[in-house]
């Protein structure tokens, strides 16, 4: 049985693309920016208050890449789906899509925090906002001055 000159062409151009695939290097997910998103908060000085959640969002230089982690660098406050998630799996992490990794955070303590974004142990860049105590309404946040 013999090919047709285009099933071959078609054949040939496959396993040359499929061996370029396997062969390239895996992309890098380099962090290049992360914001603290202040969402549904109100206040006279500061959007950010103790015991509401906020979104943190790291950027990415390219749009896929392997894990990008975003950490809190004080222990006063809490990563919520990590932490749950870490429960059954020590090792999850939320994926990056679109060369964006979302993450929730809620501060638990007024002052200064600090988040990290980062994908190797060399680290990244670090957002820090200024926490006021705060009322919780739901998905509102009522910050006090």
């Amino acid at each position: 049985m013999t090919l047709s000159l285009i099933t071959r062409s078609c054949l040939v151009a496959a396993v040359c693309t499929g061996g370029l695939v396997l062969s390239s290097g895996t992309a890098s997910a380099e962090v290049v920016d992360l914001d603290i998103l202040p969402g549904l908060s109100l206040g006279p000085t500061t959007p950010y208050g103790v015991g509401c959640t906020y979104i943190a969002v790291a950027r990415t230089a390219d749009a896929s890449g392997p894990r990008v982690d975003i950490a809190p660098l004080d222990p006063d406050s809490i990563m919520p789906i990590e932490e749950f998630a870490w429960q059954f799996d020590p090792y999850w992490s939320s994926p990056v899509i679109a060369g964006y990794k979302v993450s929730l955070w809620t501060p638990t303590t007024p002052g200064e925090h600090s988040l990290m974004a980062y994908e190797t142990s060399a680290g990244g860049p670090v957002a820090t906002v200024t926490v006021n105590p705060a009322t919780p309404v739901g998905p509102l946040c009522l910050v006090a001055p």
